[in-house]
């Protein structure tokens, strides 16, 4: 949907809610029906409709027409490898002082879960360098990455970081996705101009502890953190902690180049 018209169109990406059953989805309006255990969907029903407007299930439930955030966009997507979740994301993006004409490196494309959260804020001045070794992950973040239609510059590299070459001193922020990051740390300050900051996601302590020893030589200002969020039921009455919750995911580590 173009900024010019208020319509949605075919094309477009919308979240369906249904506040009675708490049900979310985000769909691409096209010619189908779409289904969904409140019933089915006429998405082509949408065409020319705004958000904020209600349609009908095929059972009657009531679905209101949202627009998609970045964490819908991030959630809703094709996921074959383990997602960074946005409660780290928004952590991450502070932390790397992404701007909206930022150059990022990126090592582990994996599902583009972390680009799209990138590629959200950046403008056309923006560029990211996204490297993912299987070719079959990077299509797949891809086509997650394109729903948002990104203004900014998006290089994917298929290939093996440790065998790239990279620009020096060229990027403002780099973060890093891999098993074995203490392997790139040379690579990676090279790339990043002075004071360019890392990330690195980090899914044991045992990697961790690796990172810590050889980390210090490259960069300062070290911080490891892990984050937690906790949903609250929001009903009066009954306004208490959700019992499910997204604990622990990861170790999130990032540093400052010397």
């Amino acid at each position: 949907m173009t900024d010019q018209s208020k319509y949605l169109s075919l094309g477009d990406y919308v979240i369906l809610y249904n506040k009675k059953k708490n049900r979310k989805w985000l769909v691409r309006i096209d010619k189908r029906v779409f289904s969904t255990d409140l019933g089915n969907i006429d998405l082509e029903e949408i065409n020319g409709r705004e958000y904020g407007d209600v349609i009908y299930t095929s059972k009657g439930y009531e679905i209101k027409i949202l627009k998609p955030n970045p964490i819908d966009y991030i959630m809703y997507g094709e996921r074959p490898t383990q997602i960074i979740y946005p409660k780290d994301i928004g952590y991450i993006i502070l932390k790397l002082g992404i701007r909206h004409n930022s150059k990022i490196l990126e090592v582990g494309t994996g599902s583009g879960g972390l680009t799209t959260g990138f590629a959200w804020l950046l403008s056309r001045e923006g560029e990211i360098v996204t490297y993912e070794k299987r070719k079959e992950f990077l299509e797949i973040a891809k086509k997650n990455i394109s729903r948002i239609n990104p203004e900014c510059k998006i290089q994917y590299i298929n290939e093996d970081f440790l065998n790239a070459k990279v620009k020096s001193s060229y990027f403002d922020a780099a973060f890093i996705d891999i098993d074995s990051p203490w392997l790139i740390l040379d690579k990676v300050y090279d790339a990043l101009k002075p004071s360019g900051r890392a990330g690195f996601l980090l899914p044991t302590y045992n990697q961790v502890d690796k990172l810590a020893g050889k980390i210090g030589k490259y960069f300062t200002d070290v911080e490891a953190v892990e984050i937690f969020i906790r949903n609250i039921r929001m009903k009066k009455g009954m306004v208490r902690p959700e019992f499910h919750i997204i604990g622990y995911t990861a170790v999130v580590v990032t540093g400052v180049k010397h």
